[in-house]
């Protein structure tokens, strides 16, 4: 694969601006690092977005979910989903909402990015429900939703240039996107995601799953292995793109180390192709939203 002939790297030292955090976003996390904070603030929060109101509202209506009455409210669908899936939600879609303002030229790639990313949240849930609890579930969504920011992070910083190494085409032996991205920028996505993530207040176990979802193997967090097979899961089951569709070489022992059986690989398979239109389908309905 060749890409950026002739120009000069960028790296990530103490000069790089990193982006800041949305009005909106920091609201939320207010709110919900307070204990006795309630579904009511979170609904004041989401209502003052309009936007993020009608994608929230698209979602809990769609085939995700099928319930049997439309909702209309958000706080419907916050007694629905339940609070820490819509938080999640909401810090998702504010962020990409946030970082592809002004970026026309790379909306459609953006756009397959955020598939990629949530079908990837969705796959995470699903493996770390049937692990821990629904709530722990809830987060790993978050996780999986988050886990490739820091491409997002390279587009905003410099799209003429980051944009050659998202689309082109890589073979099995070319090395993986992060590679190149070190090359260019001198820190990869997962390493400056989960500076982002910390430079923003995010919990540390989030920055810990972004950083080490290429190297799980590295990390003592399990939930760094998750979301590593949820991406492979993702990518081959060819939800959105995010820029590769290599799975890591380590995939026999990622598994192993959240002991997932084949039987659970092949549902999980099935899972993740039987959502990808739907996933595709709300993607069409909630980008012409705002």
């Amino acid at each position: 694969m060749h890409v950026l002939k002739d120009t000069a790297p960028i790296r990530i030292d103490k000069s790089f601006e990193m982006p800041s955090i949305p009005l909106v976003l920091t609201k939320i996390l207010q709110v919900l690092d307070d204990d006795s904070a309630s579904a009511k603030q979170l609904e004041e929060l989401i209502l003052h977005d309009p936007p993020l109101s009608a994608r929230i509202l698209k979602l809990s209506n769609s085939a995700f979910y099928s319930f049997r009455a439309e909702v209309k409210t958000i706080s419907h669908a916050i007694s629905l989903l339940g609070i820490n899936l819509v938080k999640s939600l909401a810090i998702g879609v504010n962020l990409f909402d946030s970082f592809t303002m002004g970026m026309k030229s790379e909306a459609t790639l953006l756009s397959r990015l955020w598939m990629h990313s949530f079908g990837t949240g969705l796959v995470a849930q699903e493996i770390w429900t049937r692990r821990s609890s629904k709530k722990d579930g809830e987060f790993a969504f978050m996780c999986g939703l988050l886990h490739d920011i820091g491409k997002v992070v390279f587009f905003k910083k410099d799209a003429s240039r980051y944009r050659p190494l998202f689309t082109a085409d890589k073979s099995q032996k070319d090395p993986d996107i992060s590679h190149y991205e070190m090359d260019y920028f001198g820190m990869d996505h997962a390493g400056i995601g989960a500076l982002l993530a910390k430079e923003w207040g995010l919990p540390p176990e989030l920055a810990s799953a972004i950083r080490y979802h290429h190297s799980p193997l590295d990390s003592n967090a399990l939930l760094a292995s998750v979301i590593s097979l949820a991406d492979m899961i993702a990518k081959v089951s060819e939800i959105g793109y995010d820029g590769d569709r290599k799975v890591d070489s380590a995939v026999t022992r990622i598994q192993s180390r959240v002991s997932m059986n084949a039987e659970e690989c092949r549902r999980l398979m099935a899972f993740a192709v039987d959502k990808r239109k739907t996933v595709e389908g709300f993607f069409e309905i909630t980008t012409k939203i705002g």
